[in-house]
């Protein structure tokens, strides 16, 4: 686990950055990964007031948005970082939105997805190759994580 300006970024996951956009995968079969927000990201959020999950058997294109949030200052898609279809969501987020910033590795997940093509979580970052592109956005945001 990297520790940047208090923002964990375990490197076991997989990481689809694009622009601000952070969000982490966990393999969790061949086709099969869990998805959430990074640390970065739910600090860059604030406190998560909504979640909004595509229900299960959506099919989504890599980039394209598996769910949407609202913060007090911020609102907008989360992007699925490979293309499949969802295929279990997380219930307490949307009950329980805060969830994302207490344990945004943990009990913050918001879908699973079986993935089409098996190739595509190859192109994520992963180890520190993610730490440093993550770095780069920490430290040109002056971001210092904190969880709610």
């Amino acid at each position: 686990m990297a520790n940047v300006s208090k923002c964990e970024i375990p490197e076991n996951l997989l990481y689809f950055i694009e622009g601000k956009n952070t969000v982490w995968a966990k393999q969790e079969g061949p086709d099969t990964i869990t998805v959430g927000i990074t640390d970065v990201a739910q600090t860059m959020a604030g406190k998560v007031v909504k979640v909004r999950l595509k229900k299960k058997g959506t099919k989504v294109e890599k980039g394209k948005p598996l769910a949407t949030m609202e913060s007090g200052k911020w609102a907008g898609p989360v992007p699925a970082p490979a293309s499949g279809e969802i295929i279990e969501t997380n219930p307490d987020v949307e009950k329980n939105p805060i969830l994302v910033n207490q344990d945004p590795y943990g009990k913050g997940w918001l879908v699973k997805m079986k993935v089409n093509n098996p190739e595509e979580l190859k192109q994520l970052l992963t180890g520190s190759a993610a730490v440093s592109k993550l770095t780069e956005i920490i430290n040109g945001e002056k971001l210092e994580c904190k969880r709610l």
